[in-house]
């Protein structure tokens, strides 16, 4: 980012780490050992503009700094060093032309050079745009590095960091200093776009927040006209789109590649099973690791995540260019995770799969939040009689300070924003009347205590589970007791289950200390989608505020017809939601999830009819399969060896007629689709 010249170094962002190290260097020579520093970040994150900063501070110091880009000359050792010499010599012919060993004279006279400069003044080499240096890597690497001056100071930018052959040799891997570049900060983006004029605040948030702190997107959108309208598609903000998509796929040389880009574009998460199921069509081993390793792509828990920025921008311009066949791509990702709770609900918690599907089905509130990034600051913590004064002290402080919902959310994929705001007396509601202990000691399952990292109290969930020894206490309930009430002998009978089973649960209260904050919010819903395809009823009547109702629609809930209360405030009319996943229910879910988002109900796929001929244990093991587990990873997820496993595996091959794993996926799915 910057704007020209000298006045580049007033634009500089939260890059004082960097710039400190390299003023070090200037003043007082040492580097610490680390005499090859790679900068390296996805496409825009500012390396060639630290770059520059680099070189200005180096002119300044009288520091000899020598810079080469790896699209400015061809790739062959003797060019790399006569391109280095001309900047030595500063235009005296080029020494060893008359040799007839050209390379070796070009290599000898640059290094000779670049000793006979380091005795006066310090010597930066800075090498640009390293990932396309292709053959040369090795060379520079073996022989050029290791003849350099011993305090000679290596730059090398590219989008990927430096690894396999260079951190092989610890004598080589110990001189390297990995200076990663990533989004800027909130204030630092605040900073940046007043010094570029921006005064208006609901602009620099809004700025902000499209381009999430990526510094060339922050460059590019502070010069579209401040007074255009970022909501309706203004053309400036389509040119900054395609300047943006522009930037990121100079990485994506050929269809191929780009086709799996776009695929993965549609997907939240992405792994190779999912990629060859949605396109329909075999990913090989060198495809999908061409995909994994452009530098927007990045490894999760879950797979790996294309940088939301060209998500967002391939996701756009796929949908314009040819929306049926994204379409088909979202619909095909729909069905694949729908498939995986199908299969996987009755052996683990499907809380992921869940909310992966919400990603392509979900209303707008809860799809907008289920693609934050913020997961795993928190922790639900199960409360016992033990430490039930942990949550006894946050009711109190909640009943002293209620907070108010405050909520603001922009979808990065369709731009829609969704805002959410109630008063703090309907917030208070929704932890009145809670006795912790003694649903705690009706089933010890009933409460939990959201922790913050530094082990402050931050949530509370009170979630009962429904069987024999808690309906009486819930009959008794002002909140659950309406919806129990209205049940018939036989549906009233059907609850009863022996503890530790249970018929289902009724959420009691989700509160939160800072309703204001949706990454707390994000973890409620997270929370619920952990019970929500577990083969139970699930029932809760929230306080009667508009945001609740929203969320529970969006998640699928039902509203039961008729049925109200106003046992909350003794005036206001409040609804009772049901969801039931119980038996061929989860199906019904399903289907009326996909229904509701314009997903058919039906696609096209491959492979025989996947019928009851597997053993419970086989299912199990499809189960995992559709999980991406490998033979060794289902293996030590059932507690058996590989070798069963293996007989697991061609058994349930033989018995469906499929050819690995990837037939098998398209087999069950599509099934499943179809029931």
């Amino acid at each position: 980012m910057g704007i020209n010249g000298e006045q580049d170094d007033g634009f500089i962002a939260e890059r004082e780490e960097q710039l400190a190290l390299f003023n070090r260097y200037l003043t007082e020579g040492t580097t610490d050992g680390k005499r090859i520093w790679n900068i390296y970040g996805t496409a825009g994150t500012g390396k060639s503009f630290l770059l520059d900063a680099y070189r200005r501070r180096a002119v300044r110091s009288g520091t000899l700094m020598l810079s080469l880009d790896s699209r400015d000359f061809n790739h062959t050792a003797e060019q790399f060093c006569r391109r280095l010499l001309r900047q030595l010599q500063e235009g005296r012919a080029e020494a060893g032309g008359n040799s007839s060993d050209r390379r070796t004279d070009a290599l000898e006279a640059c290094l000779n050079e670049l000793h006979r400069i380091s005795g006066k003044t310090k010597v930066v080499i800075a090498l640009d745009t390293y990932e396309e240096m292709g053959e040369l890597d090795g060379w520079l690497r073996e022989q050029f590095c290791k003849r350099l001056p011993a305090d000679s100071l290596i730059l090398i930018a590219g989008r990927f960091k430096l690894k396999d052959q260079w951190i092989v040799a610890p004598s080589l891997r110990e001189q390297i200093r990995y200076m990663p570049l990533g989004n800027l900060s909130d204030a630092a983006c605040s900073a940046y776009l007043q010094r570029c004029g921006i005064e208006d605040e609901e602009i620099i948030a809004l700025l902000r927040y499209k381009t999430r702190g990526h510094p060339l997107a922050l460059s590019l959108a502070a010069f579209v006209d401040s007074q255009a309208s970022w909501t309706n598609g203004s053309a400036d903000e389509a040119e900054w789109f395609e300047q943006l998509a522009k930037a990121w796929l100079r990485e994506v040389p050929d269809a191929q590649l780009r086709q799996l880009v776009e695929a993965a574009a549609v997907l939240l998460h992405v792994n190779r099973e999912v990629l060859q199921f949605i396109m329909d069509k075999d990913v090989g081993d060198e495809s999908f690791e061409r995909l994994i390793a452009l530098s927007f792509v990045r490894r999760t828990n879950r797979g790996w995540m294309l940088h939301d920025l060209v998500r967002g921008a391939m996701r756009k311009q796929l949908e314009e260019r040819t929306p049926a066949y994204y379409e088909k791509l979202r619909g095909r990702a729909a069905h694949y995770f729908a498939a995986r709770i199908r299969h996987s609900s009755a052996y683990r918690n499907t809380e992921w799969e869940v909310g992966e599907l919400h990603y392509y089905v979900g209303g707008g509130l809860v799809r907008t939040s289920i693609q934050a990034q913020a997961r795993g600051k928190y922790t639900w913590e199960p409360l016992t009689l033990a430490n039930a004064d942990d949550g006894e002290r946050y009711l109190n402080r909640r009943n002293e300070a209620a907070t108010p919902l405050d909520l603001m959310l922009i979808d990065p994929d369709t731009e829609e924003h969704y805002a959410s705001s109630e008063a703090r007396e309907s917030m208070a509601l929704a932890v009145k009347d809670l006795d912790l202990r003694e649903w705690i000691a009706l089933d010890r399952r009933s409460v939990m205590l959201l922790r913050s990292a530094e082990g402050e109290a931050i949530g509370l969930a009170v979630i009962i589970p429904i069987h024999a020894a808690t309906l009486p206490a819930l009959t008794a309930d002002p909140f659950a007791s309406p919806y129990l009430a209205s049940l018939t002998p036989a549906e009233y009978g059907c609850l009863e289950a022996t503890p530790p089973n249970q018929a289902g649960w009724f959420i009691r209260s989700i509160d939160f200390a800072d309703w204001s904050n949706p990454d707390l919010i994000i973890e409620g819903m997270f929370l619920m989608f952990s019970y929500m395809c577990a083969g139970g009823l699930f029932v809760t009547s929230p306080p009667p505020a508009p945001f609740f109702g929203t969320v529970h629609r969006e998640l699928g809930f039902q509203e039961v017809p008729g049925l109200f209360h106003c046992n909350y405030d003794g005036r206001t009319s409040t609804p009772t939601f049901v969801l039931d996943t119980r038996g061929e229910k989860l199906e019904q879910f399903l289907g009326f999830l996909l229904k509701r988002s314009g997903v058919p109900l039906e696609i096209d796929t491959a492979g025989g009819k996947f019928d009851k001929r597997l053993t419970e244990r086989e299912r199990e093991v499809v189960s995992l399969v559709l999980d991406g587990l490998t033979n060794a990873e289902i293996a030590a997820e059932l507690y058996v060896s590989e070798i069963t496993v293996k007989k697991h595996v061609s058994s349930i091959y033989s018995k469906l007629a499929v050819k690995g794993r990837g037939q098998l996926i398209k087999l069950v799915v599509g099934k499943s689709a179809n029931a």
